[in-house]
């Protein structure tokens, strides 16, 4: 007999193989992905168009504000709150949502609704803004003084206006903020970071401008008169802040009312010894008090840091003239040059009339062989500049053009003020004009000459900075900074007012820099040479930030070069996933602009993604080029590729790394 039949069981299925399961896991996963990136697709192409909508009015809307054309501002700022609010409105409806919702890739989704959000926030501020200064009787152009007086009544009406924008900025950096960066497609998360940037840029920017707008009553004499002590800076020959200090006038501001007195040489005041006049801090006199510190008119301002040598030259007057002063500007050629642009030609005696493209050549250099004397030199030029400033400040037209002349003229460090009131100097270094070398976030570097030679050999100096910067782990960098000056002045044909020599063993045309280069606290000196050859600094600290310097002598027709590298920690922030790096300059006024070049190569592994202006990238290295102003900062973000990250991000946890 054969053998009984198996029965199959009934009602059940015969199992799956393994290998045809996981291909419909495979499939199931796939087609999830497959509608989760559709999802996002739809969403981003929706909304896509809406935000470089906004974008570009947003853009438009500031450049015509800046123009003084108002009305078209506004309506450009209407416009971009339009397309970004219907941003937010697609971002907040069902396929937004759903968008949003789906892991990983959500981050894209949440980081753009975040973008609309802030553009919202943004072109509310613009508009608020606009439209207050679309009330006044000439726009921006009516916070200019007209007659002698500044309109301080205008200025505390705006404040209101100021603050609410400085509020929408602020709300856009929040939200910018809490836009998930991370694990976004790189066109996405460099938008973000650009808006992150400019948004607090912006709300910083509105915070100092407020300050100053209530402060600007108490700084313009109202309730008491106001008293300012007003230095002409000449970089010819080159001090910390920026030149030597060769001439003086007394500014009173009373109720709006300047009031400018005759200009005299700074000779005419009182030097005292070292010591006796109160240093403005106890690194100042360890530095300074060498050459004569706070008691010295000639080298008061050999720091860098214009607050240190303002408070100085209020300690001197104060104890050689007897009357306490409410703050000092400093002013150079360059801010007459300013001046000359809107008010026109000025007459001189004994050097005829000065335009604004010859008024630097003149006073830095051709009235020197023009008057015999220092004294009757500084008295007719210091009367000239006396007399194009209240020219200026008496307008009853042009009062953009003003305020563009005196805002460009303290970003770029031709005119430096300090005030003795917390709130108007608070202000000041709110918005980053007020002169400091403080230590900052990230990395700084600080390059400034003082003139060693006694003549006014700066004129013919051309001076170019060269910063090369490795990041490397935990923060860390090793920096070489290289200052080349060239010396192109002549042995002859000039006084020797201009090419000396003034000094044993000089010659005519020599000139000898004292050299100081600050950097990142801490940093650590690995090298220097002068023209290739191994020199000792003179080592130091001021505000906490450490210097090193160096004397040498250039002759006519050479150029000098000094060489430094070094060690710094904590320059830039990240892991070896990713991060950020921050570089600020401190650049000095110089007759000719310093070049600056700046090469960042970031950590190993890691590439340049974003920087915050426009430089050459090529992988993990970014470069910028440019003449500077009195402050510039620079920033790169860089990442590892997505492996590399996930692996540095989640595994090292894992491992215990």
């Amino acid at each position: 007999m054969g053998s009984p039949a198996q029965e199959e069981p009934v009602g059940v299925a015969a199992p799956t193989p393994p290998r045809r399961r996981l291909r419909r896991i495979v499939r199931a996963v796939l087609v999830g992905l497959a509608v989760c990136v559709s999802v996002q697709v739809i969403f981003l192409v929706g909304i896509r168009q809406d935000l470089t909508t906004g974008r570009d009015a947003i853009t438009a809307g500031r450049r015509q504000a800046l123009a003084g054309d108002l009305p078209a501002a506004q309506e450009s700022f209407s416009r971009a709150e339009v397309s970004f609010q219907r941003a937010v409105d697609r971002a907040e409806g069902p396929i937004g949502t759903l968008a949003r919702a789906v892991p990983w890739l959500g981050n894209t989704s949440q980081t753009v609704t975040a973008m609309a959000g802030a553009g919202v926030s943004l072109s509310a501020a613009g508009s608020t803004l606009t439209g207050a200064l679309l009330e006044l009787p000439d726009g921006i152009g009516s916070l200019a003084p007209t007659g002698g007086v500044l309109p301080v009544d205008r200025y505390v009406d705006l404040a209101a206006a100021v603050d609410s924008a400085r509020d929408g900025a602020a709300q856009a950096t929040d939200e910018l903020a809490a836009a998930p960066g991370p694990l976004v497609p790189q066109v996405v998360a460099r938008a973000l970071w650009d808006g992150q940037e400019q948004a607090a840029m912006l709300a910083t920017d509105l915070d100092g401008i407020s300050q100053l707008l209530r402060g600007l009553g108490s700084f313009a004499g109202v309730g008491a008169p106001r008293r300012y002590l007003v230095l002409a800076q000449n970089p010819a020959e080159l001090r910390g802040t920026g030149g030597i200090w060769g001439a003086y006038a007394l500014v009173t501001l009373r109720d709006g009312r300047a009031t400018i007195s005759p200009a005299r040489p700074t000779q005419t005041l009182r030097d005292f010894p070292a010591g006796r006049v109160p240093s403005p801090s106890e690194e100042y006199a360890r530095t300074y008090d060498q050459f004569g510190g706070a008691g010295s008119w000639q080298n008061m301002n050999a720091t860098p840091d214009f607050p240190s040598a303002a408070k100085a030259a209020l300690a001197n007057y104060a104890l050689g003239e007897g009357l306490e002063l409410d703050g000092v500007l400093a002013a150079d050629p360059f801010f007459l040059e300013a001046l000359l642009e809107v008010t026109g030609p000025l007459r001189v005696p004994g050097a005829g009339t000065v335009r604004a493209d010859t008024v630097v050549d003149v006073t830095t250099n051709r009235a020197y062989a023009r008057f015999d004397g220092a004294t009757q030199r500084k008295e007719i030029l210091g009367a000239a500049a006396t007399e194009a400033l209240t020219r200026f400040l008496a307008m009853d037209d042009h009062g953009l053009a003003r305020l563009k002349a005196l805002g460009t003229s303290i970003a770029s460090g031709h005119l430096r003020v300090y005030s003795t009131d917390p709130d108007v100097q608070g202000a000041l270094a709110t918005l980053g004009v007020d002169g400091a070398l403080l230590p900052t976030t990230g990395d700084l570097l600080s390059v400034s000459v003082n003139n060693g030679s006694g003549s006014k050999i700066d004129y013919y100096a051309d001076r170019s900075v060269d910063y090369d910067v490795r990041l490397g782990g935990a923060g860390e960098a090793i920096a070489s900074a290289t200052v080349t000056i060239a010396n192109d002045a002549p042995t002859k044909g000039q006084p020797r007012y201009v090419i000396g020599p003034f000094l044993d063993g000089a010659a005519a045309g020599d000139q000898i820099p004292l050299t100081t280069v600050s950097c990142h606290a801490p940093c650590d000196l690995l090298t220097a040479t002068r023209d290739g050859t191994d020199v000792a600094l003179a080592t130091g600290s001021e505000n906490g930030i450490p210097w090193l310097a160096d004397y040498g002598t250039i002759p006519a027709g050479g150029e000098g070069t000094l060489a430094l590298t070094w060690r710094a920690d904590d320059v830039w922030e990240g892991n070896g996933s990713g991060g950020r790096y921050d570089l600020t300059f401190f650049g000095q006024p110089t007759v000719q602009p310093t070049d600056l070049h700046v090469t960042i190569h970031t950590p190993a592994g890691t590439d340049v993604i974003w920087t915050s202006e426009a430089m050459a990238v090529d992988g993990d290295t970014a470069s910028w080029e440019g003449s500077p102003s009195s402050r510039t900062t620079l920033s790169v973000r860089f990442r590892a590729p997505l492996p590399l990250r996930y692996l540095r991000n989640v595994t090292r946890p894992i491992l215990g790394g």
